[in-house]
């Protein structure tokens, strides 16, 4: 058996030996009672070198939202087209409401092999030339009722 004595995360990428600096988002928005299936929600703009670290969702209860997904999109000016829709939550069941105290775990479907990844390898581009994406939440089900949705999220920028 052989002991181990060497750095286990990389040097080179700033946000896992170093540290880096934190970026905090939060807000809310309202859901309407007519949103239908497929409905994109964008809640912010995150840049390529960003390395996600937590992200909660709260709501209130809201029938229809009990698919939801959380991924990572090209901005809408540019086509809005999806990178990844679900590489951070994939049918999430967020219906009956979440607490503070609560709250839906935003990176619940992240693979624990892609952890400290960054936003442009999550979103499957092979450079950060991209320089930003917008982070959606995507309802799979028509919402049937009006409610309020918050997301508190933290990212480390990663060069």
């Amino acid at each position: 058996m052989a002991v181990i004595n060497t750095y286990q995360l990389s040097t080179s990428i700033k946000s896992e030996g170093n540290g880096g600096q934190v970026i905090a988002l939060a807000g809310s928005f309202e859901t309407v009672a007519t949103d239908s299936a497929g409905s994109k929600y964008r809640l912010a703009r995150v840049g390529a070198d960003w390395v996600p670290l937590s992200i909660d969702i709260n709501c209130d209860a809201i029938s229809g939202l009990d698919d939801v997904d959380l991924g990572f999109y090209e901005l809408l000016e540019r086509g809005g087209a999806a990178k990844d829709a679900d590489i951070l939550l994939d049918g999430g069941d967020i219906s009956a409401g979440k607490a503070l105290g609560s709250e839906q775990n935003g990176l619940a479907s992240l693979p624990i092999d892609e952890i400290g990844d960054p936003v442009y390898s999550l979103a499957d581009d092979s450079d950060p030339s991209e320089q930003m994406y917008d982070l959606v939440l995507t309802s799979n089900n028509a919402v049937a009722q009006a409610g309020t949705v918050s997301i508190r999220a933290l990212f480390v920028k990663s060069a």
